[in-house]
């Protein structure tokens, strides 16, 4: 960006001009680009209000062009809050219908974004200013999980109800199926709630390099907001008997929701639970980090028919690329 030359600033219409051009540069730093725009004491009270109107017509525009209310953000549950993963008020990421991010699975609908073409993932941070993690982030998910970097960790627990009965909605970005109150996980002593679970295809995360055809996220959150999220890979093969419940309850349009009246959360993990752990992020917009990842090391199977009903509604797929590691350690995990 030019700096403008000095003459720019001795004339009436010249200030005027500046200051309309900064309030286009940036809304956020308006009053001291104003303030320098109109020479300090130089300026008249006629020009300060012209600039003014200018910023408020500038608004006006913004407010327009979003549809018509800044409050169109909250109202998405898209705040950063760490709530919950793929959409619960604290960094919810989690897919659900609630307008907080924990419970929608990280799939918050702050701005406009998809997996491909306009608003896709190249896009995300770009979309609105709580995105800007998307690009900025050091600890971004998912990853490709190497086994050279691969060291002891810790223990978790599944407290999972065997019998619990699910809402499964589609909101548009995949199936999430969500829970009442009653399954948990504890990792190192401490524990958390499980608040939904959702599917992408192919899989987000990669292990050496490989990916499988789908992933299960089952998104939790603790008493302190904190989330932790078990990932569990399925590779194509024999149908996946534990996800066929909902296989047959698929809501096919967004916005639809169908009732599975009991459902063995345990079934759909592997024989061997062995997981890889990180620190990361949601894999959605806000693509909040703090988020603690466990990815299980060997995958279950799901059947290409079952890959396809789901790619049906999702047409594409829905999965971010893989992040840079960077500086991170992952962790293995004993079951």
């Amino acid at each position: 960006m030019t700096t403008p030359t000095p003459d720019l600033f001795t004339t009436r219409l010249g200030r005027r001009a500046f200051g309309q051009r900064a309030a286009r540069w940036s809304l956020a730093g308006t009053v001291a680009l104003i303030a320098a725009a109109c020479g300090g004491s130089a300026a008249t009270k006629e020009e300060v209000t012209a600039l003014e109107d200018d910023l408020k017509s500038l608004q006006l525009e913004v407010r327009r062009l979003r549809g018509g209310s800044t409050a169109a953000t909250d109202a998405h549950g898209s705040t950063s809050a760490a709530a919950d993963t793929h959409g619960t008020t604290a960094a919810a990421d989690a897919h659900g219908t609630t307008t907080t991010a924990a419970t929608s699975g990280g799939h918050g609908d702050v701005a406009h974004w998809s997996y491909e073409g306009a608003g896709g993932p190249s896009e995300w941070a770009s979309l609105a200013p709580e995105n800007a993690v998307c690009g900025t982030g050091s600890t971004q998910s998912p990853i490709d999980i190497s086994f050279t970097q691969s060291v002891s960790g810790g223990r978790t627990v599944f407290k999972w109800d065997p019998n619990t009965p699910l809402t499964v909605v589609n909101n548009g970005h995949t199936v999430q199926a969500n829970l009442d109150k009653g399954s948990r996980i504890e990792i190192d002593g401490t524990p958390y709630d499980l608040l939904q679970f959702h599917f992408h295809a192919p899989s987000e995360h990669t292990i050496e390099g490989k990916q499988v055809a789908m992933e299960t996220h089952f998104v939790h959150k603790n008493e302190k907001g904190d989330l932790a999220v078990i990932g569990v890979l399925h590779a194509l093969g024999l149908e996946n008997g534990a996800l066929a419940p909902i296989w047959t309850a698929l809501p096919t349009a967004e916005g639809d929701q169908r009732s599975v009246p009991s459902f063995d959360l345990l079934s759909v993990l592997p024989r061997d639970r062995q997981m890889f752990r990180y620190a990361g992020s949601l894999t959605t917009p806000p693509c909040t980090e703090g988020v603690r990842w466990h990815v299980m090391q060997s995958p279950t199977t799901v059947s290409q028919s079952q890959v396809s009903a789901f790619l049906e509604l999702f047409k594409g797929g829905n999965s971010r690329p893989v992040q840079p590691v960077k500086a991170r350690d992952i962790l293995r995990e004993a079951a």
